[in-house]
């Protein structure tokens, strides 16, 4: 089960049409705020990752990720993956400081994305 966290419904739609053809279940939440929520209102594990837009009101992904990894959950190491328009080193750093695992542009390749995914399936 992965959570969705972005606030373009037409994005939202072809992510969770790319994840669920490689094997999720995925829940959307439209901001950050909502995407904290989801993910403190859940089970310990009950999500394998978290699929963070950068860009969104109420709440962005930075503060949504931060807040994710100071919550006192002990699957607050949950991996978590920017979803950027924006492919500049910086704007990859700044998701990396923020605690976020990787930085994925959009549209999402879903070649990179399977990649991407296996790594953090297999760690350890």
């Amino acid at each position: 089960r992965a959570l969705l966290v972005e606030d373009n419904a037409l994005n939202a739609e072809i992510a969770v049409e790319l994840l669920e053809s490689i094997g999720f279940t995925v829940d959307w939440a439209k901001n950050g705020k909502i995407g904290v929520e989801k993910f403190e209102g859940s089970e310990t594990g009950y999500y394998f990752a978290v699929f963070m837009d950068m860009q969104m009101p109420v709440m962005d992904g930075l503060e949504a990720t931060r807040l994710i990894r100071e919550s006192q959950r002990e699957d607050n190491d949950i991996p978590i993956f920017a979803m950027t328009a924006n492919a500049f080193s910086d704007d990859a750093q700044r998701s990396r400081q923020a605690g976020m695992n990787e930085h994925l542009t959009k549209p999402l390749d879903s070649e990179a994305l399977v990649k991407m995914i296996l790594k953090y399936t297999h760690k350890g």
